[in-house]
């Protein structure tokens, strides 16, 4: 997405600790072709990470620790990612001024739309549109407070990494699908097909941090407003785009946890039978029961969109979404994709990052690669930016 500074590395490795599972993995970007050399993950306990929060952070600590064995990750730098209510991004209108000058007076302009105390949080912008008419500019404002990412960054530290970055997890759900777009697959679908894909790219580090940057010409289909829906653990992220511009980004207190419990409670299932029904078994359920219950709590998510479009439409910026991507663990719920293709009537997807990359064969089981690649969306975005 945008580039904080536009210096590179050859590799870089993708942390995301999400609400169930960590991942891990490392991109070497020093071909014409991204190549992924190390991939792992691990399963956490469901007290572990409690809507977004991190509950018990040794348990959390012990599985960035067992991923990065698995993986058997060099002790390079980490990219890693934050979310939650912690993290605000919005556009704005502020006076036309130099990039320097809105780097001195941005904390001023922050104020009026960041609900917590300026001294508390970390901000950085990007300039959209450095002439919008009547003297005035629109920025791109991102902020966060400080103590959510110095707590992420010790985390990691704790868990033997040098975190370099430290990401917006929406920004790196962009990334990867924009990498997808501009390498022809940015129609990503269910597939069986992972093997071996396409190809290259060129991303940004070093997050909060203020340096010289441009947007970069956003690639995907061009005019569409993409609904980005990461379905994790305990929230779905809702990152609204167009052209490489981010609209509307939002967290919706609703993920796969949600599901396995419905599925339990209707099912009678155990918890560990109703989460593979989450990852789309369904063999010894009742498979309409499964639908409906799919639909019920999938409504939540639809309506949790609701106020993003009606931000959009009532700003005048558009009457509607064009396409929607899912990703995250959510992805594999059954019906749950055509369910927001019916309701929206808009063509849907699976996002399939591995697509676009080169592996090493024996990091997947056979057929694993397709059924993990949606997971790792955020994952493989991170690893996309080109640290320092």
């Amino acid at each position: 997405m945008f580039g904080f500074l536009n210096r590179k590395r050859k590799s870089l490795i993708g942390l995301d600790i999400g609400s169930n599972v960590v991942k891990c993995l490392r991109l070497d970007v020093s071909g014409e072709r991204p190549i992924l050399t190390h991939f792992g993950m691990a399963d956490l306990p469901p007290e572990a990470i409690v809507d977004g929060e991190i509950m018990d952070r040794e348990l959390v600590i012990e599985a960035i620790k067992e991923a990065a064995d698995k993986a058997e990750i060099p002790n390079e730098p980490v990219a890693s990612a934050v979310a939650g209510r912690a993290v605000i991004v919005k556009k704005i209108v502020m006076d036309k001024m130099s990039e320097e000058d809105a780097r001195e007076a941005i904390y001023w302009e922050a104020e009026q739309h960041v609900p917590f105390d300026i001294d508390d949080i970390t901000l950085d912008f990007q300039i959209l549109q450095p002439d919008i008419g009547a003297d005035q500019m629109e920025l791109l404002l991102v902020a966060a407070k400080k103590d959510m990412i110095l707590g992420h960054a010790e985390l990691i530290r704790d868990a033997g990494f040098n975190p370099l970055v430290i990401d917006v997890a929406s920004f790196a759900n962009q990334n990867a699908w924009e990498y997808l777009a501009a390498h022809g697959k940015g129609k990503a679908v269910p597939a069986e097909e992972t093997d071996e894909a396409p190809v290259d790219r060129e991303e940004d580090p070093d997050p909060f941090s203020g340096g010289e940057d441009e947007a970069p010409e956003a690639p995907g289909p061009s005019g569409e407003f993409v609904a980005l829906l990461d379905v994790g653990g305990g929230v779905t992220n809702v990152h609204i785009i167009k052209d490489g511009v981010p609209y509307f980004t939002r967290d919706l207190p609703l993920g796969t946890a949600h599901f396995i419990e419905e599925f339990q409670k209707q099912l009678g299932l155990t918890y560990e039978t109703a989460q593979r029904v989450a990852r789309g078994d369904v063999e010894e359920v009742d498979v309409q029961l499964v639908s409906d219950i799919v639909r019920s709590v999938g409504m939540e998510i639809y309506q949790g969109l609701e106020p993003s479009l009606s931000y959009l439409k009532t700003s005048g910026e558009a009457t509607g979404i064009d396409r929607i991507v899912l990703s995250g663990g959510g992805s594999h719920l059954p019906g749950l994709l055509g369910f927001l293709a019916e309701q929206y009537g808009v063509p849907s997807e699976v996002s399939d990052p591995l697509a676009a990359l080169d592996y090493k064969p024996e990091l997947f089981a056979e057929g694993e690669a397709a059924e993990l690649s949606p997971l790792l969306t955020v994952c493989v975005g991170l690893a996309l930016r080109e640290g320092v």
